[in-house]
């Protein structure tokens, strides 16, 4: 039987009076990454602020159900209780998720604390180690600008999965990053997702990150989704020209 932790249905999003997503329908089970993919432009991150009720946008239509119940009619109060407990967000600037000369040991308190969670020490040193931090103290003293990109994205995943959220939006999250840091980022989302069965929503422009960490795959393009399905298919199958040339900017794909 189908798990549908998500599921967005006819949803239309406008800037002002502008459809930026026009009707989109997607899903993911519980358990799995699903990857919105798309150019600059395509409406992909416009889902992730519609999902987590950003004020800056208009949804005129659709539905987007998490577990059965629609987060479009909420209220903000309701729908902060869901976000960052069980739906957490890591953002495109991984520095923007802190302040940057704020040591990140009082920052990640006074998250907890408006959660009304306790600090845990050794629950954070598992937390760190799982997606490939050592010297736990160390980083606490630290403050963000005194980290690499990389470090800093690694230290937003942690804050995030301290909440133990059941869905995890990732709004391009490896985009600044280099290649290599980029593989590393996604190989420690994969391994939170297998040991806590999270559910990951990725948004990228990059379908070689896609190959590397998704279960299903919808392609965004001018505002609708054109290809939604499992990622085997998308990459290997595709229907649309559009899709076929971002296959073609992928090499490793490509032989």
């Amino acid at each position: 039987m189908q798990d549908r932790i998500l599921e967005i249905k006819d949803l239309q999003i406008a800037y002002d009076e502008e459809l930026a997503v026009k009707g989109a329908n997607l899903f993911v089970e519980r358990g799995e990454v699903l990857c919105i993919v798309g150019e600059s432009g395509s409406g992909k991150s416009t889902v992730i602020r519609a999902i987590t009720g950003n004020k800056q946008i208009k949804i005129p239509g659709g539905q987007i159900l998490f577990e059965g119940k629609d987060l479009i009619p909420l209220k903000n109060r309701e729908r902060q209780k869901l976000l960052g407990t069980r739906i957490g967000l890591i953002q495109q600037n991984p520095a923007g998720a802190f302040n940057p000369i704020r040591k990140i040991d009082k920052q990640f308190r006074e998250t907890l604390k408006s959660h009304r969670l306790p600090f845990l020490k050794e629950e954070l040193d598992k937390m760190f180690t799982s997606i490939g931090l050592k010297n736990t103290t160390d980083i606490l003293k630290s403050r963000p600008y005194e980290m690499s990109g990389g470090m800093n994205q690694r230290i937003a995943i942690a804050a995030a999965m301290l909440m133990d959220p059941e869905l995890l939006l990732c709004d391009e999250i490896t985009s600044a990053l280099d290649v290599t840091t980029a593989i590393s980022v996604t190989d420690e989302l994969l391994r939170v997702k297998n040991e806590h069965r999270t559910t990951i929503i990725l948004v990228t422009h990059n379908l070689g990150i896609a190959a590397n960490i998704a279960d299903r795959i919808a392609i965004m393009s001018k505002g609708e989704v054109i290809e939604f399905d499992k990622a085997d298919r998308i990459l290997h199958d595709p229907q649309k020209e559009y899709t076929k040339n971002l296959l073609r900017d992928v090499p490793k794909l490509s032989s």
